[in-house]
């Protein structure tokens, strides 16, 4: 299972969502759901997040409130094996979506689309005569310009078991890259065009840790120029936000024991960076 995987922020479609985007992709299913422990955000035992499958890659879908927005400037790029597995994508992102660029032959690709679906989540949808994947894609524009490789050579300094895969410069810009951060697959790319949005915390990035010490290291190389938000939420230099937590969350947030995990989570909201001695402390109080 990906240690790093796309955590989308819904208001309360999280569920809904989750189970949309798995009818519609191959190595497709729904892995575990979790539920708030406590009253604070959202009314306690409502659905917190589902952990899911698509095209083998893991993402996770969170019912976090209204705050937040989508927008293209992150976006999930779809390699299509044949025309009509395009067809069938975009025709299903297009009922009650809009099209972004409308589906044809570009320069670039024999067949593609970038399409908006009904939730606000941008997939670009392409016929590249491989079996299905999907990618995370980045686009850095209007004052993150030019900021595409600084931002994929520091990821791939962090991460373990990653390279870049291919690479297409544009004078001092970088088109696109795609490369991997352990075994997820990344693209980014620069766009001089204008664009009406950025980033925001709507889609993050979390990062399953293996100890305390990568927890730290993490946090320490990604809040540098960047900033720290609680409960294990980071923005790196670059602007996109990382949730860096330890793997075995589930055991912690354990709900056999209901008093115990509100009194965890109550414990987790005092952090930023998160200290699993910390919570195991509040969590040893309850055996």
């Amino acid at each position: 299972m990906n240690k790093i995987y796309p955590c989308l922020w819904f208001d309360q479609q999280a569920e809904e969502a989750a189970e949309y985007y798995v009818s519609l992709f191959n190595d497709s299913a729904i892995n575990n759901k979790a539920y708030y422990v406590d009253d604070v955000h959202r009314e306690k035992g409502s659905l917190l997040t589902v952990d899911l499958t698509l095209a083998g890659q893991r993402f996770m879908t969170l019912n976090g409130g209204p705050e937040f927005s989508f927008t293209p400037a992150v976006s999930f790029f779809v390699d299509c094996e044949t025309k009509e597995e395009v067809e069938r994508l975009w025709d299903a992102f297009m009922d009650g979506g809009q099209a972004l660029m409308p589906l044809q032959q570009y320069p670039f690709s024999d067949y593609f689309g970038w399409v908006q679906d009904r939730y606000g989540v941008s997939w670009q949808i392409s016929l590249s005569n491989i079996p299905q994947r999907i990618s995370t894609a980045v686009m850095f524009a209007n004052e993150k310009l030019g900021r595409a490789k600084p931002a994929m050579e520091q990821w791939i300094s962090l991460f373990e078991n990653s390279q870049v895969l291919a690479e297409f410069p544009a004078g001092e810009l970088l088109q696109q890259a795609l490369f991997t951060l352990e075994d997820s697959l990344f693209r980014v790319m620069d766009s001089p065009e204008k664009h009406p949005f950025g980033f925001t915390m709507a889609i993050s990035f979390c990062v399953a840790c293996a100890n305390q010490a990568e927890i730290d290291f993490l946090w320490e190389h990604l809040t540098k120029d960047g900033k720290e938000w609680p409960c294990g939420w980071a923005e790196d230099a670059y602007g996109l936000y990382w949730q860096i937590a330890p793997g075995d969350w589930g055991d912690l947030m354990d709900r056999s024991n209901p008093e115990r995990a509100e009194a965890v989570a109550k414990e987790m909201y005092t952090m930023k960076k998160i200290d699993i001695a910390q919570l195991q402390a509040v969590y040893n109080q309850f055996k």
